[in-house]
């Protein structure tokens, strides 16, 4: 359904279906009075029909009173002119008559109206109605045709936006605002000829567009003229005299772009580019920055669809006991099912970015608990542990919602909290939190990162400490000082119950340090990687486990 359709039908004399059409577009400017119009002359049409066919009882219709106000009359002079017919039937004399010619005039004065209201709305469908500029859509239009224009010639297509319409707008008024953007206009129509477009793209956005130019160079300097012209142009409001404050941004033509669409969406980019970044000035369209751009916006929409369309799967890695080489739980590592991801790091930082970090968490939550209560029966004691991204957004009320089984997987559950996550105090206050209503276990991810002090561990009181594994790597060659504060946390955590896991690792030498330091637990490649199921540690690991248990001794020896 479309206005244009319409009117065509209205012209044709085909009232009923161009009112369906006016009817179908009601939200378009000009609609309804159409819709009155059309109505109006099905209405007269009807009426004119039945007085034709000798039936005077008709009355005028009331929807015609908005167009023509001598329907009234003219109706009353029908009548006469029935009273006539009948005296010069019956052989009277009768003088002459011309009120059926008013009837016809009222039809042609509705007639003129439609063709009033057809100008008027492709007027308004093309230009602005405050500046009587065009429009986007218009332009866009104009723009096209002219590209066909002067082939061989350059162009230049600049996008103004108004930086200081907002603050003239908020402190003198939306009169003094218009005031403003008619000084604007008056200014931008300084540089219209046959071979310059203008346009208001949005309330405090404007379009030029020049062509016909020899060289870049020239349709480079008309841009940086037009600025300069602008940003020297000052307006008396009545309390303050304001300048005016504008960025532009730039694309030439056929340098940056060789369609009209193209040519608009590169010098609306560079515009945003410079309000961001530099406003008032002038910035000529980038295309690296422009890449740079998609590729984040794309990146995006990759991350929406990832959590709209629950995109996540888990790898598990077991985590080992070092007294018998048995797998004491699995890390569930977040990974996505699509290859928009380098890495669960890069997903987090880009949500992170995006203030979704909470979504995130969200999801991975209920999916693993959504896992865990179907897998529950095979687990058996073991654990699984899986990060909490960030403490400040862990919902213990949310949390026991998210299963119906909550209370039965919560006993295989490990959060695992990052030390950095939140402040020391609001940290432990979490924790407590958790483990007083969340009934799992709690573990401190990436110690030593972030420096921590046995008082801060004395406060926090964790089920489970994972060691991070910058003091795990090649720790048998580590400095005696690092050995030393290794195992003072050690004896600290033996003393208090509290778990210790070696994070990260890697090889046969770091494997026999970290159990004969006293480990209780370790994970890292080279004892098994992340795999898609559950997996068990291969029965030559838990032989060299097994030896070198035995060789160097347990952790409570």
């Amino acid at each position: 359904m479309d206005i244009e359709t319409g009117l065509d039908q209205l012209l044709q004399g085909r009232f009923d279906a161009a009112l369906a059409e006016f009817e179908g577009c009601r939200q378009q400017p000009g609609a309804e009075k159409l819709c009155q119009l059309a109505r109006a002359c099905a209405d007269l049409s009807a009426y004119a029909a039945a007085l034709a066919e000798g039936d005077f009882s008709v009355r005028p219709p009331r929807s015609c009173r908005n167009f023509t106000s001598h329907i009234e009359s003219l109706h009353a002079k029908l009548k006469r002119l029935a009273r006539q017919l009948l005296l010069f039937s019956a052989g009277y004399p009768v003088p002459a008559i011309d009120d059926m010619g008013d009837l016809s005039e009222g039809l042609n004065f509705l007639i003129n109206q439609a063709h009033t209201c057809k100008k008027q709305v492709e007027h308004d469908q093309n230009h602005d109605v405050e500046t009587g500029l065009m429009n986007r859509k218009a332009f866009v239009r104009g723009l096209r045709e002219a590209l066909q224009m002067q082939p061989g010639k350059f162009g230049v297509l600049f996008s103004c936006g108004l930086d200081n319409l907002k603050y003239v707008n908020d402190t003198h008024g939306y009169d003094c605002g218009d005031v403003y953007i008619t000084k604007v206009v008056e200014v931008l129509r300084m540089c219209e000829n046959e071979s310059v477009l203008l346009a208001r793209t949005a309330g405090n956005e404007f379009a030029v567009y020049a062509h016909g130019f020899d060289s870049e160079e020239s349709a480079m300097r008309f841009a940086q003229d037009n600025r300069k012209t602008l940003l020297n142009t000052t307006i008396d409001l009545p309390t303050e005299i304001v300048r005016i404050r504008a960025s532009l941004g730039v694309a030439v033509y056929p340098s940056d772009a060789m369609t009209g669409d193209v040519l608009m969406n590169y010098a609306s980019h560079a515009m945003f580019e410079v309000q961001n970044f530099n406003r008032g000035t002038l910035m000529r369209f980038n295309p690296e920055i422009y890449r740079a751009k998609a590729n984040i916006l794309s990146r995006q929409e990759r991350l929406d669809e990832l959590l709209e369309g629950q995109l996540i799967r888990f790898a598990f890695q077991p985590i080992v006991s070092l007294k018998d080489g048995s797998i004491y739980g699995y890390e569930a590592l977040m990974r996505s099912t699509t290859p928009h991801f380098a890495s669960p790091l890069d997903m987090l930082q880009l949500a992170e970015a995006q203030s979704k970090l909470p979504q995130l968490e969200h999801l991975t939550f209920r999916m693993i608990f959504d896992w865990m209560g179907e897998h529950l029966a095979s687990l058996g004691s073991k654990k699984i542990f899986f990060n909490a991204i960030s403490a400040q957004y862990l919902d213990v009320n949310e949390l026991r919602n998210l299963h119906p089984c909550y209370e039965e997987i919560s006993h295989n559950m490990v959060f695992e909290i990052i030390e950095t996550a939140t402040s020391e105090d609001g940290l432990a206050s979490k924790i407590r939190e958790l483990r007083s209503q969340v009934a799992a276990f709690i573990a401190i991810d990436d110690f030593g990162c972030a420096h921590s002090n046995a008082l801060r561990l004395l406060n926090i009181s964790p089920e489970i400490l994972k060691i991070d594994s910058f003091f795990i790597r090649s720790i048998h060659k580590a400095p005696a000082a690092k050995k030393e504060f290794l195992s003072n946390i050690l004896v600290y955590c033996r003393s208090k119950g509290i778990l210790t896991v070696a994070e990260g690792v890697e090889t046969h030498e770091e494997l026999a340090s970290v159990i004969a330091m006293g480990f209780d637990l370790a994970q890292g490649f080279y004892l098994a990687r992340p795999n898609f199921s559950l997996q068990e540690l291969a029965p030559a690991q838990v032989e060299e486990i097994s030896v070198l248990t035995a060789a160097f001794g347990t952790s409570s020896d």
